[in-house]
């Protein structure tokens, strides 16, 4: 074939051709799975990052089978003898298999996780005795990042419990110390009226904010409990921001925080 005055030959144009067909065939199957694993409103927010996490391995192993066939069939069109390569690689793999046993059970542990739906990206869970948000997710491994700022990277093989605290809204308990010299009647009553302003104050707080009582005798203050629930990944932030509202609250109603005092008694 010649075009312009230069001839094209199989050996270039093949190779075009096998590309743009992968990259149609890679769409078309991005454009099904995606269909099939439509995230929508409907489902929980915990389905919702599974699919999204199965989604992302999904379209990741479809576009590395696309490259190797088409690598594989752009090598048989310049004559390499593509069987035999195969074999090859396929016994190098079973070697490099025996080798690497450990990435083998880190690859099983991985497809078991995605496929149970143990956890996912963007879900807070505890692995290990390490606390964090899910922030990858992979075949290899899984990276935790804690709300300080430390990412541990965990070998998935090496995953032996999991807490996901994703699955269900937490308790938040926030403790109010008031000095034993208060009007306890007076405390309660304050108290009360700011656990029913709470939901519209603090706006991530999830349902009813209760004022269980009074918690415990301490050794210079009577201490209240007030309980809420929230997400996972906002409880320390709500947590944060009850305790301003309960600060603010006491001061304006005069009601004093008492800080540790000490008797000491002097014999005669």
């Amino acid at each position: 074939m010649e075009l312009f005055g230069f001839r094209i030959t199989e050996k270039i144009y093949l190779p075009i051709f096998i590309i743009l067909i992968a990259l149609i065939l890679n769409l078309i199957l991005q454009i099904f799975i995606n269909s099939k694993l439509k995230i929508n409103q409907r489902l929980s927010k915990h389905e919702q990052r599974a699919r999204k996490t199965i989604l992302i391995l999904i379209q990741n192993i479809i576009k590395t089978i696309t490259v190797i066939i088409s690598i594989l069939l752009i090598l048989q069109v310049f004559g390499v003898n593509t069987s035999a390569l195969v074999a090859g690689v396929g016994a190098v793999s079973l070697v490099i298999g025996l080798a690497f046993q450990d990435l083998l059970k880190d690859f099983l542990v991985g497809i078991t996780i995605i496929l149970e739906s143990q956890f996912a990206i963007g879900e807070i869970v505890t692995i290990n005795d390490f606390k964090g948000e899910v922030v990858s997710l992979s075949l290899k491994s899984t990276r935790l990042k804690s709300y300080t700022g430390e990412v541990c990277i965990i070998s998935n093989r090496m995953i032996n419990t999991v807490i996901n605290h994703s699955l269900s809204d937490c308790l938040v308990t926030v403790d109010v110390s008031v000095s034993y010299d208060s009007d306890i009647s007076k405390v309660e009553k304050v108290l009360l009226k700011l656990c029913e302003k709470l939901q519209d104050l603090v706006p991530e707080i999830k349902g009813d904010v209760s004022l269980d009582g009074v918690e415990n005798l301490g050794d210079s203050a009577v201490i209240f409990r007030i309980s809420a629930k929230a997400s996972a990944k906002n409880a320390v932030m709500v947590k944060r921001k009850i305790f301003r509202e309960v600060k603010s609250v006491l001061d304006k109603n005069k009601i004093s925080i008492p800080f540790p005092q000490l008797e000491v008694h002097y014999e005669k």
